[in-house]
């Protein structure tokens, strides 16, 4: 991957990824943000199978349904 966006809940487990977009109106938009979630942050998919997403940013963790993680453009990066 690497060079293309994808929706974050397409990452997997222990992958990491940039935030390049967000595809949503703006109160989505302002939520995820203030979660951390914004354009050109890092994060890390700790988990991705049943259920919500489990997130690493910086040293927070944040769960995010995959409607939402849906909405959220990423670029796949190695760490």
């Amino acid at each position: 991957m690497g060079t293309s966006n994808m929706p974050l809940n397409f990452l997997n487990e222990g992958k990491c990824g940039t935030v390049e977009n967000i595809a949503s109106e703006e109160l989505i938009c302002k939520k995820l943000m203030e979660m951390g979630i914004r354009k050109g942050a890092l994060l890390q998919v700790m988990k991705n199978d049943v259920g919500p997403m489990i997130l690493k940013i910086g040293e927070s963790r944040l769960v995010l349904g995959k409607g939402m993680a849906q909405k959220v453009l990423v670029k796949e990066v190695v760490a």
